[in-house]
């Protein structure tokens, strides 16, 4: 078993996961982290859905990973995230069509960028980043309830940023107007990067609370938000543009999974639920309250994120 003090985890030291059914979100590209995490989920006997914009880039990373690993139970599951609707309507769907669900990774987002609008009037980068998983996972309950009955241990992955500790002390979560706070600038470095960090702030919320719901409902099932480490990505290199340097010392996309890898995976996680439920994990098996902004945990903050995040997400899809 590994130490969970060892910044050294290895993927080696993932169990056997045949019969399981896992479904990772932005995997469709082979230099992301998801990619990697659902490949080595793959490895290890896991049915895989591939998470995607669209069938093609589905079918396309499918077919990289049976290039590399013949024999790998891949699914697509194809949603777009910037429209709640459609994405709780495939969520839906794969309820009706999978009889089981033992790891949800909620990999899938958007580096900072511009503030801008979906269609529903909320911040693209916050309705990306934070109401898609949320409302993912949401739709998502009823069969990871159920696995959870029959196989105790299911456990829901919601990656975040270290930068969640940049949101300001003010910050609230409270209105579609807190979800669309610009921080003092709609296109700038530093107003960019704290809007980011606040959407992934919502990340580290999320988990905490459905930790405590899994708890108050008897559910065999352990929720963890994972910081994955600086990573390499394209769209890292495209973000950083002629400052690519700042990229130096970053690690790859298949490093970048490990961190995920061991909250999905690792026996000890599920086996100390209490130590690790609704906790943060950063690289690669560190589980790290210190690391943890006041914020993320303030009681009455993380309630008030899920309520009005909950309530935001129902006006969506019933509009």
């Amino acid at each position: 078993m590994a130490n969970t003090n060892n910044p050294e985890w290895d993927i080696k030291l993932i169990p056997d996961l045949t019969g399981k059914v896992a479904l990772v979100t932005g995997a469709n590209s082979s230099t992301g982290v998801g990619w990697n995490i659902a490949h080595q989920l793959a490895l290890k006997g896991a049915k895989v859905y591939i998470g995607a914009r669209s069938t093609e880039k589905a079918a396309s990373a499918i077919a990289e990973i049976q290039k590399i690993s013949p024999g790998s139970k891949l699914a697509p599951f194809v949603a777009e995230l910037t429209d709640l609707k459609q994405l709780t309507a495939s969520a839906n769907a794969f309820v009706k069509s999978e009889e089981r669900l033992d790891i949800l990774v909620n990999n899938a987002g958007v580096l900072p960028r511009a503030l801008d609008f979906d269609k529903h009037g909320i911040s693209v980068s916050f309705t990306i980043n934070h109401l898609a998983p949320f409302a993912l996972t949401l739709a998502l309950l009823p069969l990871l309830k159920k696995t959870a009955a029959r196989h105790p241990g299911v456990r829901v992955v919601s990656l975040t940023s270290m930068s969640h500790k940049h949101t300001p002390a003010t910050a609230r979560f409270n209105s579609i107007e807190a979800f669309n706070n610009d921080f003092g600038g709609t296109d700038d470095m530093k107003s960019n990067y704290v809007r980011y960090g606040y959407s992934k702030l919502g990340n580290v919320l999320f988990a905490r609370q459905l930790q405590k719901k899994f708890d108050a409902e008897g559910i065999a099932a352990i929720s963890v938000s994972v910081h994955p480490g600086a990573v390499k990505t394209d769209g890292a290199i495209n973000f950083a543009g002629e400052h690519v340097k700042m990229l130096d010392g970053t690690i790859t996309p298949f490093q970048g999974a490990i961190t995920p890898l061991y909250a999905a995976t690792a026996p000890e996680v599920w086996a100390e639920k209490a130590k690790y439920g609704g906790g943060y994990i950063m690289p690669y098996s560190v589980l790290a309250p210190d690391e943890e902004s006041a914020l993320a945990k303030d009681p009455a903050i993380v309630e008030e994120c899920w309520n009005t995040s909950e309530k935001v997400i129902n006006d969506v899809i019933k509009a």
